[in-house]
């Protein structure tokens, strides 16, 4: 609070004048009151804080219909929450929203800096919550900025090692070969050195699995009859991935999704329900290979 007892910085002799105090008690009333408005001031630049007035000036902005009954307290509140949901809005705004969406550590968030453009990936099951997202985005994405959906599809392949002991059988003897009939010689096994359970697979093997898988897509075909060749492959550790580029103009809806080889074999098969919301959208298929039965 500054000083506003301006009486003592007079000399003594004008002290003793009743004009001149009259006139300080006068001018204390009127600096106190700039005091106070210069406090309030300060306060009215915080929610918390803000006075009636300053608001009912955010109500007006944020068109809000205060009703009588309500107190200071809860007015302010109610600012406060409206203005939550209002630019500026950043990265850590929109991770707090897609935890609830999808849960924490169920998603990621890719921002391409350069070219503006904003990339969330999820499990294709949560179809519902990536229109949700695209709602969300529509209110606080930059106009500037293209949001593309990346849902993904995610396996586990399975590998394990049994080991054996045994004697090969021949099915023919010289004379009595009917071509065709029997494999030459068959393996009979006679005492199990290691079981499937037992761990003994290495992660380079893994690794060089989920390589494998990846490479050997040559194709993908959607709804059945949408044929795409231009695929990016990736691997990390044990887990392969193949990515691909969905337009609005071949489909509105994605409910099936093939993965094929060279030949054309089907080499995965899923059905889903992912609506094409935005002019592009990215699918991955995911596979991770783990040791085990």
């Amino acid at each position: 609070m500054p000083e506003t007892q301006i009486c003592k910085y007079y000399p003594p002799w004008f002290r003793r004048i009743l004009d001149f105090q009259a006139l300080c008690q006068t001018e204390k009333a009127e600096l106190d009151a700039m005091a106070e408005a210069m406090d309030q001031i300060h306060k009215n630049l915080f929610v918390q804080t803000m006075d009636e007035g300053t608001t009912a000036q955010w109500e007006v902005i944020l068109r809000i219909l205060p009703t009588p009954d309500e107190t200071l307290e809860f007015r302010r509140l109610r600012v406060q929450n409206r203005l939550s949901l209002r630019p500026p809005f950043t990265l850590i705004f929109l991770r707090e929203k897609l935890d609830l969406l999808f849960g924490p550590g169920n998603y990621e968030v890719e921002v391409d800096y350069p070219n503006y453009t904003l990339y969330i990936e999820a499990p294709a099951d949560k179809q519902a919550y990536f229109t949700e997202v695209y709602a969300l985005l529509n209110i606080i994405k930059p106009c500037h900025i293209v949001y593309i959906a990346r849902p993904r599809l995610d396996s586990t392949l399975l590998l394990s090692e049994r080991i054996s002991r045994g004697q090969m059988l021949y099915n023919y003897i010289l004379g009595s070969w009917r071509l065709g009939e029997k494999p030459f010689a068959t393996f009979e096994e006679q005492e199990v050195l290691k079981l499937e359970t037992m761990p003994s697979v290495t992660p380079a093997l893994l690794n060089q699995t989920a390589a494998f898988v990846a490479s050997d897509v040559a194709s993908v075909r959607v709804n059945g009859e949408i044929v795409i060749t231009a695929l990016a492959r990736s691997t990390s550790g044990d887990v392969g991935s193949v990515s691909y580029t969905i337009r609005r103009s071949q489909t509105e809806e994605v409910t099936l999704s093939e993965l094929l080889d060279k030949d054309g074999n089907v080499l995965s098969s899923s059905a889903v329900v992912i609506p094409v919301l935005e002019e592009t959208m990215m699918l991955r298929h995911s596979f991770t290979v783990k040791e085990g039965t």
